[in-house]
């Protein structure tokens, strides 16, 4: 009686797992299966338990054919195959997965289609371990923040940089941070804290990956000021490298304009300047990633304003020449 209980629960995993459009199965294959798990069925009662499991809301395909025994496969998923692969695809570029986690998850996955399709997530699977970030805690520390966050509170935690023989070596002398965090975001594959440190009384951004022993405390966070979108200033500061908010303008060559589109956004102010040349204005951070990303389009791309930071960029273009 016990397994005769649980017969529609190994039905319904049997056409999860081990049906798709390609792989469908007979009544007396399913009779077959079943009774591999010690579970009895006939024709009669595996039809009854198939329309109950249509009726529980399981999208079971009955193929009819003259001629030949009705063949029955599982039509449709909470994940179809395309929307599983865009997962998989987004697990293996993140870089603050370690590869052992990139492979759990993946696998977890892999679970929920059929056992065929599966094979084809499976395969598609490259890791490459200089990719992927070291940290194991990593998902425990995303879990505290996300709880922090919700309940409005401080957290406390560690924060190391590396040496160059590849070891931690902690900041703040080894002590804790203490700070008001907002939200997560995630820029050029990095996943970061926005936070607030009332110790420099400004806004701060942590590597979670870099981030240790993370710990909820009862003191209440500080408030976002009245009207602060947090949103646009994710925004403004590019790739969460802290720096002055300053008003821009680039110049840039046609060419460039789905990575200015990328950048900036859609809603960015873009100007036509001539036939060859359109300029966009926006407010971002300025910092030296700033000017990386700025140097890479050599001559086309040209900072135009403001006047200080055009300064500033030709002060750290004759610092990295002056270095060679």
């Amino acid at each position: 009686m016990s397994n005769m209980k649980l017969k529609l629960l190994y039905l319904a995993d049997i056409l999860r797992h081990e049906t798709d459009e390609d792989h469908p199965l007979s009544v007396a294959e399913l009779i077959k299966k079943l009774a591999d798990y010690g579970i009895s069925s006939n024709r009669k009662t595996l039809y009854e338990d198939i329309e109950i499991l249509k009726e529980y809301g399981m999208d079971i395909y009955t193929d009819k054919k003259s001629g030949t025994a009705n063949m029955y496969h599982l039509s449709s998923r909470d994940f179809e195959l395309p929307e599983l692969k865009l997962l998989v695809d987004t697990i293996q570029f993140s870089q603050f997965l370690t590869p052992r986690k990139s492979k759990e998850l993946i696998c977890k996955l892999t679970g929920l289609t059929s056992t065929y399709q599966a094979k084809q997530l499976e395969y598609s699977v490259i890791f490459t371990d200089s990719m992927k970030g070291p940290n194991e805690s990593i998902f425990y520390s995303i879990d505290s923040i996300h709880n922090a966050v919700l309940q409005k509170r401080k957290i406390a935690f560690k924060y190391f940089s590396h040496t160059v023989d590849k070891k931690k070596e902690y900041r703040n002398s080894g002590n804790q941070y203490i700070v008001s965090p907002y939200t997560m975001a995630c820029s050029s594959n990095k996943y970061y804290l926005v936070a607030y440190h009332e110790k420099y009384n400004d806004y701060s951004h942590f590597r979670i990956d870099r981030m240790e022993n993370v710990e909820i405390l009862d003191e209440p966070r500080r408030e976002l000021p009245e009207g602060f979108k947090m949103e646009t200033y994710i925004q403004k500061v590019y790739h969460m490298y802290n720096g002055e908010l300053k008003e821009i303008e680039i110049v840039f060559d046609n060419s460039l304009i789905n990575t200015a589109i990328d950048r900036f956004g859609e809603n960015a102010f873009f100007t036509k300047v001539d036939d060859e040349h359109f300029k966009v204005r926006a407010t971002l951070s300025i910092s030296p990633t700033f000017f990386s990303w700025l140097f890479q389009f050599g001559g086309k791309a040209k900072l135009t304003a403001p006047q200080d930071v055009k300064d500033e960029l030709k002060a750290h273009t004759e610092k990295f020449v002056n270095s060679l």
